[in-house]
Protein backbone atom coordinates (compact mmCIF):
# COMPACT_ATOMS: atom_id res chain seq x y z
CA UNK A 1 0.00 0.00 0.00
CA UNK A 2 1.27 3.66 -1.02
CA UNK A 3 0.60 6.11 1.50
CA UNK A 4 0.34 9.45 0.28
CA UNK A 5 1.40 12.40 2.11
CA UNK A 6 -0.51 15.43 1.84
CA UNK A 7 1.41 19.02 1.59
CA UNK A 8 1.55 22.37 -0.09
CA UNK A 9 3.56 22.47 -3.22
CA UNK A 10 4.71 26.12 -3.19
CA UNK A 11 5.89 27.37 -6.68
CA UNK A 12 9.91 27.13 -6.28
CA UNK A 13 11.09 30.73 -6.04
CA UNK A 14 14.62 32.05 -5.21
CA UNK A 15 14.13 32.56 -0.89
CA UNK A 16 14.95 36.37 -0.84
CA UNK A 17 13.37 37.38 2.38
CA UNK A 18 15.26 39.61 4.79
CA UNK A 19 16.51 41.34 1.90
CA UNK A 20 14.66 44.82 2.68
CA UNK A 21 11.59 46.65 1.50
CA UNK A 22 12.74 46.73 -1.92
CA UNK A 23 12.92 42.83 -2.36
CA UNK A 24 9.51 41.68 -4.64
CA UNK A 25 7.28 39.49 -2.75
CA UNK A 26 5.76 36.80 -4.64
CA UNK A 27 1.94 36.91 -4.39
CA UNK A 28 1.53 33.62 -2.70
CA UNK A 29 3.23 35.24 0.33
CA UNK A 30 1.51 38.54 0.38
CA UNK A 31 -1.60 37.72 -0.70
CA UNK A 32 -3.14 37.02 2.51
CA UNK A 33 -4.21 38.69 5.44
CA UNK A 34 -1.82 38.53 8.32
CA UNK A 35 -3.90 38.28 11.73
CA UNK A 36 -0.28 37.95 14.05
CA UNK A 37 0.19 41.86 12.28
CA UNK A 38 -3.35 42.79 12.60
CA UNK A 39 -3.96 41.40 16.68
CA UNK A 40 -0.47 41.85 17.53
CA UNK A 41 0.66 45.33 15.63
CA UNK A 42 3.76 46.45 17.25
CA UNK A 43 5.10 43.34 19.17
CA UNK A 44 4.33 41.40 16.09
CA UNK A 45 6.19 43.81 14.20
CA UNK A 46 9.58 43.74 16.87
CA UNK A 47 9.42 40.20 16.10
CA UNK A 48 9.13 40.60 12.55
CA UNK A 49 12.08 43.46 12.14
CA UNK A 50 8.97 45.48 10.70
CA UNK A 51 9.45 49.17 12.69
CA UNK A 52 6.50 51.09 11.19
CA UNK A 53 4.15 49.43 13.49
CA UNK A 54 5.54 52.10 15.67
CA UNK A 55 3.39 54.64 14.38
CA UNK A 56 0.17 52.83 16.22
CA UNK A 57 1.57 54.59 19.38
CA UNK A 58 1.04 58.34 18.76
CA UNK A 59 -2.39 57.21 17.60
CA UNK A 60 -3.65 56.64 21.07
CA UNK A 61 -2.83 59.87 21.52
CA UNK A 62 -5.33 61.53 19.13
CA UNK A 63 -8.41 62.77 20.85
CA UNK A 64 -11.34 61.59 19.62
CA UNK A 65 -10.86 59.79 16.64
CA UNK A 66 -7.49 57.77 17.80
CA UNK A 67 -9.47 54.50 18.25
CA UNK A 68 -10.35 54.84 14.28
CA UNK A 69 -7.14 55.42 13.53
CA UNK A 70 -5.39 52.61 15.26
CA UNK A 71 -8.01 50.20 13.89
CA UNK A 72 -7.11 51.66 10.66
CA UNK A 73 -3.48 51.30 11.10
CA UNK A 74 -4.22 47.44 12.49
CA UNK A 75 -6.30 46.89 9.23
CA UNK A 76 -3.04 48.21 7.17
CA UNK A 77 -0.48 45.86 9.39
CA UNK A 78 -3.17 43.19 8.23
CA UNK A 79 -2.62 43.74 4.67
CA UNK A 80 0.71 44.59 4.27
CA UNK A 81 1.86 42.45 7.01
CA UNK A 82 3.18 39.21 5.52
CA UNK A 83 4.77 41.53 2.75
CA UNK A 84 7.13 42.97 5.42
CA UNK A 85 7.50 40.20 7.49
CA UNK A 86 9.25 38.79 4.40
CA UNK A 87 11.23 41.59 3.38
CA UNK A 88 12.48 42.42 6.49
CA UNK A 89 12.73 39.09 8.08
CA UNK A 90 15.32 36.38 6.87
CA UNK A 91 13.53 33.07 6.60
CA UNK A 92 15.01 29.67 5.45
CA UNK A 93 11.69 28.43 3.35
CA UNK A 94 7.99 29.78 2.34
CA UNK A 95 6.94 26.85 4.74
CA UNK A 96 8.74 28.48 7.43
CA UNK A 97 7.82 31.72 7.06
CA UNK A 98 3.49 30.26 6.58
CA UNK A 99 4.54 28.33 10.03
CA UNK A 100 6.31 31.39 12.05
CA UNK A 101 2.90 33.67 11.04
CA UNK A 102 0.26 31.10 11.69
CA UNK A 103 1.73 31.27 15.31
CA UNK A 104 2.01 34.64 15.63
CA UNK A 105 -1.74 34.51 14.41
CA UNK A 106 -2.52 31.94 17.07
CA UNK A 107 -0.58 33.89 19.70
CA UNK A 108 -2.90 37.37 18.95
CA UNK A 109 -5.99 35.08 18.93
CA UNK A 110 -5.13 33.80 22.37
CA UNK A 111 -4.05 37.30 23.69
CA UNK A 112 -7.10 38.94 22.19
CA UNK A 113 -9.89 36.52 24.37
CA UNK A 114 -7.94 37.26 27.37
CA UNK A 115 -8.32 40.75 27.08
CA UNK A 116 -12.06 40.26 26.45
CA UNK A 117 -12.25 37.79 29.30
CA UNK A 118 -10.49 40.65 31.29
CA UNK A 119 -12.24 43.11 30.21
CA UNK A 120 -15.79 41.47 31.05
CA UNK A 121 -14.36 40.31 34.78
CA UNK A 122 -13.56 44.38 35.14
CA UNK A 123 -17.15 45.50 33.43
CA UNK A 124 -18.76 43.43 36.03
CA UNK A 125 -17.07 44.10 39.09
CA UNK A 126 -17.49 47.74 37.90
CA UNK A 127 -21.27 47.36 37.92
CA UNK A 128 -20.98 44.89 41.18
CA UNK A 129 -19.25 47.25 43.19
CA UNK A 130 -20.74 50.50 42.01
CA UNK A 131 -24.36 48.82 43.89
CA UNK A 132 -22.57 48.85 46.74
CA UNK A 133 -21.37 51.84 46.83
CA UNK A 134 -24.46 54.02 45.68
CA UNK A 135 -25.07 56.86 48.44
CA UNK A 136 -29.04 56.50 49.31
CA UNK A 137 -30.68 59.59 50.70
CA UNK A 138 -32.82 59.36 53.63
CA UNK A 139 -35.90 61.42 53.57
CA UNK A 140 -36.77 60.61 56.84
Amino acid sequence: MIKLEKRKDYNIMENNSGNGNLTVVSEEISKKFNWGAFLLSWIWGIGNKTWITFVIFPACFIPFVGGLVMLGLQIWFGIKGNEWAWQNKKFESVEQFHSNQKKWAIAGVIVAIIGIIWSAIMLYMCFTLHQFYTPTINNG
